[in-house]
């Protein structure tokens, strides 16, 4: 006898909630098309399972409790064995390879990765900082499971897919050796530009946009130093060698502690904005829940 194990699943459900409707709403499937797989089994088994009363109401008939017995035992090792096959696959995940700057990391990846490891304490973390483009063509490569960084739709196509976080705010700080500017209440950016300026390297998403907004006021930027890394432009800047633009989450801990100072540039505010880059065609489970964490807060 070929054993059905959806009936005996539709079967237990119709049991167990003493409802042909309820058990067609679980299952997502009609009323007559519970009826009728109830009626094969019973004629598979040549058994009644269900007394049918008059009101509505249905019980389960002698025969019918003991199959229910039985049944019971099937879905409840099928959910278990569902379960298990879960586990199974998380567990065979051991790594998630991040790429993220580190202006993005140091004060905003970490509580999200307490968050994950919260859930899934046995999933380890690599975390990779390079160029974005660096760092693109490693997802494509399947060398990185995630790219956290700014501007990441320029960088969308058949292959990358793109969900943005949040935006971050850019500002100009210095340290103490030119406060006498940072005290004025507006600076002109001509005036600006006559002090020297360490600005991201050319190719970051962060000196792009500086770029585009100056040139739309007719002004060239032409910094005495490029770096790629924010902790060394933060530190310079402290060094007293310039007055830089940086993400303003990542000194904002050095302005309340008056380490660095924000300058008032006659400059509007520069939102950039934050995605979190995946591989369509490589998408593992453990990778959609670790995407999910950055969704729920940004919902």
């Amino acid at each position: 006898m070929n054993i059905d194990l959806n009936a005996y699943k539709t079967f237990y459900l119709v049991a167990k909630y003493k409802s042909f409707t309820k058990a067609s709403q679980e299952l997502f499937i009609s009323q007559p098309a519970v009826t009728q797989t109830i009626k094969k089994l019973e004629d598979q088994l040549n058994i009644e399972l269900f007394n049918r009363s008059t009101n509505g109401k249905i019980t389960l008939t002698a025969a019918g409790k003991v199959v229910y017995y039985y049944a019971e035992k099937i879905f409840n090792l099928a959910l278990a064995n569902k379960i298990v096959l879960e586990q199974a696959r998380e567990a065979s995940f051991e790594v998630i390879n991040i790429g993220v700057p580190t202006h993005i990391g140091a004060f905003y990846l970490a509580n999200y990765l307490k968050k994950f490891n919260d859930k899934y304490p046995n999933i380890k973390f690599n975390i990779i900082n390079k160029r974005s483009d660096e760092m693109i063509i490693m997802l494509k490569k399947r060398e990185l499971d995630v790219v956290i960084d700014t501007n990441m739709d320029d960088y969308r196509d058949d292959l990358i897919s793109t969900i943005k976080i949040l935006d971050l705010n850019s500002c100009f700080v210095c340290s103490k050796k030119y406060k006498n500017i940072a005290s004025k209440e507006k600076i002109e950016l001509n005036e600006l530009m006559m002090y020297p300026l360490i600005l991201p390297g050319e190719t970051t998403s962060n000196r792009k946009i500086i770029d585009y907004k100056f040139k739309e006021k007719g002004i060239i930027l032409k910094p005495l130093i490029e770096a790629n890394s924010s902790s060394i432009s933060r530190q310079l800047i402290i060094e007293g060698i310039g007055i830089g633009w940086m993400i303003k989450e990542f000194v904002q801990e050095d302005i309340d502690k008056h380490i660095l100072y924000e300058l008032n540039v006659d400059f509007e505010q520069v939102l950039t904005p934050v995605s979190v880059a995946y591989n369509k065609k490589f998408n593992h489970d453990i990778i959609k829940k670790f995407i999910d964490i950055f969704k729920q807060d940004n919902d």
